[in-house]
């Protein structure tokens, strides 16, 4: 599932299964709320999601990421992102 190009403005991702969905290049306007959603293999590379609820630092490990994604605060960058090699 791509998103890129997508506006998504206070999108409800909470209990959604996210699993290999590519988040990146969609653009988000307003709070995004993530509570519970499965982001395994998630893309979230260059994503500013500080603003983001319900995330939590479990989610965070099994998404892909980059050195460009915003985190909320609370939350830190796994030491190395699942798809750093892809």
């Amino acid at each position: 599932m791509m998103f890129k190009g997508a506006v998504l403005t206070g999108t409800r991702f909470a209990l959604a299964n996210l699993s290999r969905a590519n988040l990146s290049g969609a653009t988000f306007e307003g709070p995004l709320d993530f509570d519970q959603a499965f982001m395994f293999l998630t893309h979230i590379e260059g994503l500013d999601l500080s603003a983001a609820k319900g995330l939590e630092q479990a989610q965070i490990e099994l998404a892909c990421g980059d050195k460009e994604t915003k985190l909320p605060e609370g939350l830190t960058t796994p030491a190395g992102w699942p798809c750093a090699s892809d």
